[in-house]
């Protein structure tokens, strides 16, 4: 049986070089990690204030949702009149509380 060169090229020009790339790859492939990295998180106190402004918010019941709505209307229409009485009173109250 005779073997004819059809002008086909090798896979590989520099097959010692091939090898040597393979066993790099490998050699990089390997981790070696001291010590896990875990992931953590830190909410700012911004963040912690609008948490719990929206949980307050989610607390609302029907009765003050309907009382909110009819002063919103009271102020548009300017047929709201605050007591002045009352709000120096109930100001005086937190301010001692504190």
């Amino acid at each position: 049986m005779k073997i004819e060169n059809n002008n086909m090229l090798p896979l590989s020009a520099r097959p010692a070089e091939a090898a040597n790339l393979i066993e790099k790859k490998d050699d990089l492939t390997e981790v070696t990690s001291v010590r896990p990295k875990q992931d953590s998180v830190e909410m700012s106190d911004n963040a912690r204030l609008l948490a719990k402004a929206r949980t307050a918010l989610g607390n609302v019941d029907e009765t003050n949702s309907e009382k909110i709505l009819t002063l919103k209307s009271q102020v548009e229409s300017g047929d709201y009149t605050v007591q002045v009485n009352q709000l120096a009173i109930k100001l005086a109250a937190r301010l001692n509380q504190k």
